[in-house]
């Protein structure tokens, strides 16, 4: 009998980047003999602990890889909202590292999350600069619950001699993404916007004077950074595991222009309108010195994005993701 691995969020643009990766035969690399299975909030609420107990034990998991979050979206970005926010990211955590803990899994992966780092910060944010200063104060319920997975996998490796690790991943964008304007990342919030507009030939508008940089990870590469980890990875030490190529908000509109084939006169910087934090950067290089990753540049990434949102806005448009989902 296979050994089974739960992976959890598999909704979202990671998870199924998880599941493209492991179900193509061209990927041998990280194709195995475990039995993956992919789970969303309607397969079993994590943050009640009965539920998460009832299907591990229903399940019999020997491995578990941990994606789930809830960070904002639609009617939960408020600061009234953030002890939702807290209380929900926190319980998740704990329901699963004490499943994991009283039913024996072998190996846990959590996620963790670049938004816990400080901004008075130096750049680039390093793995041991965690619990320096105050996390970004937008989300800094969800920031800090992120914060808490470090020590508690400490504390869960210490006293119960648990292998768990630890990834952070930055920016993360590509197919199966959530294109809703209300609640979508920056990435496909454009693609979405260049799209519509250019079908209707409008001029678009973007926030701030666009020379904020970020970095952005293709979801597939994040897959593989990850699914490295978990096969090759099992030191306490939490792992910065994002792509840092670094693109400004003007550049990402424009790369999106010259794929779209849609007209840059057309493009209005709103400099009335926030322009957010200035910089976000992280050092990747302890992952890079054990992994040798290499990573697909983000015009490339952005490109293979785009194909797949307009063939299937045409002709698959139910697999298009316009919502928020956990």
């Amino acid at each position: 009998m296979k050994k089974k691995c739960l992976v959890t969020g598999s909704t979202a643009v990671l998870g199924s980047a998880f599941k493209d990766l492991l179900r193509s035969s061209n990927n041998s690399d990280f194709v195995d003999d475990l039995d993956y299975v992919f789970i969303g909030s309607k397969d079993c609420d994590l943050v009640n602990k009965d539920e998460v107990y009832n299907f591990f034990e229903e399940n019999k998991f020997t491995y578990v890889i941990h994606l789930a979050a809830i960070s904002g979206g639609l009617g939960l970005s408020g600061k009234k909202f953030q002890s939702t926010l807290f209380y929900k990211n926190v319980s998740m955590m704990l329901n699963i590292l004490e499943a994991s803990k009283d039913f024996k899994i072998e190996k846990l992966l959590l996620t963790l999350s670049t938004g816990m780092y400080s901004p008075d910060l130096d750049m680039p944010y390093k793995e041991n600069d965690i619990h320096s200063g105050s996390a970004h104060d937008g989300l800094y319920g969800y920031y800090y619950a992120k914060r808490m997975m470090e020590p508690a996998l400490r504390a869960y490796r210490d006293q119960y001699g648990m292998n768990i690790i630890g990834l952070v991943p930055n920016g993360i964008f590509g197919e199966n993404d959530n294109f809703d304007l209300n609640g979508a990342p920056l990435v496909p919030a454009l693609i979405r916007k260049f799209t519509d507009a250019r079908e209707n030939n409008k001029d678009i508008e973007v926030w701030g004077d666009g020379s904020p940089l970020r970095e952005w990870t293709y979801s597939k590469d994040m897959a593989k950074a990850f699914l490295w980890c978990f096969k090759n990875y099992n030191s306490e030490k939490i792992l910065n595991v994002g792509s840092t190529e670094e693109n400004s908000v003007k550049d990402i509109a424009y790369l999106i222009s010259d794929i779209i084939g849609f007209d840059k006169s057309k493009i209005k910087f709103d400099t009335t309108k926030p322009k957010g934090v200035l910089k976000k950067s992280t050092d990747n290089s302890e992952f890079l010195k054990v992994s040798n990753f290499q990573y697909t540049p983000f015009k490339e990434g952005l490109k293979k994005t785009i194909e797949w949102f307009n063939y299937n806005r045409k002709n698959n448009p139910e697999k298009i993701r316009l919502y928020s989902k956990a």
